[in-house]
């Protein structure tokens, strides 16, 4: 199997998001480091693997992961830069280094905030030269592969504490992408919930029925501080434990008390100031529905689904 053939699935789900990367399309044939920011749970790995299939000139070479706290220090070499024969007691033959294997593809580096001093200087030395040496070798080699480096920390301000290099962290903000985490993209929680019950149906082979529009509400009860990882274990669970077509939003409601009154008296006034605004808009523009996507700068799609939810003819 292909390198590249463990991440082809993916889906990025939700107008909003949708919406967000668009404007990251133009960046795509550019060959600059990416640095993907955000909360856990927001998805990093899923846009970098958009990004690796969305280029046309790479999508058919391989997306290999590093997980820097999984490679400790003694090792980030051997298995990154690989190793000639003979490098070291057990070398009984040379080996591919992660960089070789990833030829012109893509190398995703996750979780960067955690990379030692040492680890950065050899991971600056490669993204300024583009060049390495196997350990025990003598030729250096290049790589044409695009870096994509994620983190969920602020790693300016790791800079300013002395904990992260300088010179390496604008190395690699070259083109800096970062995520929204699921509280402020509330309109896809939904569409992003109810594919993952369809996609858990066929895993479990059950016949849960997904949330109606109606169950929004129950769903923003809770401010969901994993983002996506911990809504989809949420389902999971949910999924695994009930007996029943339906899945029980009442634990929501435990975890969320404490926000319950004051998130449930801000969705009611911005649904509000939402319908006004669309029946405006949806009026100015005589009842045309393209016309008001135009105008707002959303999709048509979006539109219909705003007009359904707040029962405007």
């Amino acid at each position: 199997m292909k390198q590249n053939t463990l991440f082809e699935e993916f889906n990025i789900i939700g107008n909003f998001m949708g919406e967000y990367l668009i404007k990251y399309k133009s960046l795509l044939k550019l060959d600059s480091t990416v640095l993907i920011t955000g909360e856990t749970g927001t998805g990093k790995e899923l846009i970098a693997r958009w990004i690796h299939f969305m280029d046309e000139t790479r999508k058919t070479s391989p997306f290999v992961k590093i997980t820097i706290p999984n490679i400790g220090e003694n090792i980030f070499e051997s298995e990154v830069f690989g190793y000639e024969k003979g490098a070291f007691t057990g070398a009984i033959s040379s080996k591919k280094g992660l960089i070789e294997v990833a030829e012109n593809g893509t190398i995703f580096l996750d979780e960067i905030e955690n990379a030692s001093p040492s680890i950065q200087s050899k991971l600056l030395q490669l993204l300024e030269d583009r060049i390495y040496r196997k350990v025990g070798g003598t030729e250096y080699r290049s790589t044409e592969a695009r870096f994509i480096v994620t983190t969920n920390m602020d790693l300016y301000e790791e800079v300013r504490q002395g904990r992260f290099r300088s010179d390496l962290y604008y190395r690699l903000a070259v083109l800096d992408i970062n995520l929204p985490s699921l509280r402020e993209r509330q309109g896809d929680i939904l569409e992003i919930a109810n594919y993952y019950i369809d996609k858990l149906n066929k895993k479990f082979k059950k016949t849960i029925k997904t949330f109606e529009d109606s169950q929004l509400k129950e769903l923003l009860i809770y401010n969901w501080p994993g983002n996506i990882r911990e809504l989809r274990n949420f389902i999971e669970k949910q999924m695994v434990f009930t007996e029943s077509d339906r899945l029980d939003l009442s634990e929501l409601k435990q975890k969320g008390a404490a926000l319950s009154t004051n998130l449930d008296s801000y969705k009611e006034y911005i649904d509000r100031v939402e319908r006004v605004y669309l029946e405006k808009i949806y009026k100015l523009k005589n009842n045309k529905v393209e016309e008001v996507a135009e105008a707002i700068q959303m999709s048509v799609p979006f539109v219909y689904k705003k007009l359904k939810e707040h029962g405007i003819n």
